[in-house]
C-alpha cells in the first residue's frame, strides 16, 4: 500500500514563512509515499518544495510552467520517497492562455506519478477539456497516479469525462462533498467562490483503499487564523487492482 497527497501550496500567497512550518508538520503527520504540489515557485537555488522536503526524507523533482519577469518559475513539483527513475516535463495544451504543465515521473519500477495544475478561468471550460484529453492519453495503459489541482468541479464536463476514464479516489475513499476549496478556510474566503472540490488523487491500475482531506487545521494567530493554504488537501491509501471504468464519449465542446 502506498500513500499519496496532493496540495497547491498557494505559491508566495500571504505568510509564506509562517505557513511552510504547517505544511512541513502535517506532511510529518501523514507520512505519504508521494506528494504532488502545485503553484510551486523556484529562484535560482531556493525552491518551495526543496524547503518542505528538508530534512524530510523525500526526493525532490521539480518542473516548471511558466517564468515571471524576475526570472522566477511557477510550475509543480512531486515529492518522493523513492528516488526517481526519469521524468519529463511536458506543456498542456493552453491556447492563448497562461501556461501550464505536467510533471510525469517514473518512481521506483512500476508506477508513474502525474503532477499537474490546470488553467483555472470558469470560461476556459473547453481549453480544460482539451488538457484533461492530454492527461488522459499520458495515463493509458500505466499504473498512474494524478495529483493534481483541476479547478473544476466533479460534475462538469472535464472531470466527468477524465473520471470515467480515471478512478477518482475521493468518490472511491472518501465521505462527504470533500471541497477542497471553501469559504470555510479564511484564506480562500476572499476569493468570494462558492466551496467546491477541485483537488484530485485519480488512478489507473490502482484503487484507493481511503480518502480524506487534509491540511485543514488552522493555526490561531494575534491576526487571526492561519491555514497551510488557501486550498485543503486530499490524501489517500492506494492499492493495487482498479475498478472497472466504463467508456465513454469525449466530452463536448463549448
Amino acid at each position: 500500500m502506498a500513500r499519496a497527497v496532493t496540495l497547491n501550496i498557494w505559491g508566495r500567497g500571504s505568510a509564506w514563512r509562517r505557513r511552510l512550518p504547517l505544511v512541513r508538520d502535517e506532511l510529518v503527520r501523514l507520512a505519504p509515499d508521494f506528494v504532488g504540489l502545485q503553484e510551486v515557485w523556484r529562484m535560482g537555488s531556493r525552491c518551495q518544495a526543496e524547503q518542505i522536503a528538508d530534512a524530510l526524507g523525500y526526493h525532490v523533482t521539480y518542473a516548471p510552467a511558466r517564468t515571471a519577469r524576475n526570472r522566477a518559475t511557477q510550475g509543480n513539483a512531486l515529492l518522493s520517497r523513492a528516488p526517481v527513475a526519469r521524468y519529463e516535463v511536458l506543456p498542456l495544451p493552453t491556447p492563448g492562455v497562461e501556461p501550464r504543465s505536467v510533471l510525469c515521473a517514473e518512481v521506483g519500477s512500476s508506477t508513474t506519478v502525474l503532477v499537474t495544475h490546470v488553467t483555472w478561468e470558469w470560461e476556459y471550460a473547453h481549453i480544460r477539456q482539451q488538457q484533461v484529453r492530454f492527461l488522459a492519453e499520458l495515463a493509458a495503459g500505466r499504473d498512474v497516479v494524478l495529483l493534481g489541482d483541476l479547478n473544476a468541479a466533479p460534475d462538469t464536463d472535464e472531470i466527468r469525462w477524465l473520471t470515467s476514464r480515471m478512478e477518482d479516489a475521493w468518490a472511491c475513499g472518501g465521505r462527504g462533498p470533500g471541497h477542497t476549496y471553501t469559504p470555510a478556510n479564511r484564506h480562500a474566503r476572499k476569493a468570494r467562490e462558492p466551496a467546491r472540490r477541485i483537488d484530485y488523487i485519480l488512478t489507473a491500475g490502482l484503487r484507493a483503499a481511503h480518502a480524506e482531506l487534509a491540511f485543514t487545521t488552522p493555526h490561531l494567530t494575534a491576526r487571526g487564523s492561519l491555514w497551510p493554504s488557501d486550498h485543503f488537501g486530499v490524501v489517500c491509501d492506494l492499492e493495487s487492482g482498479p475498478r472497472g471504468l466504463p467508456d465513454t464519449a469525449a466530452p463536448a465542446e463549448r
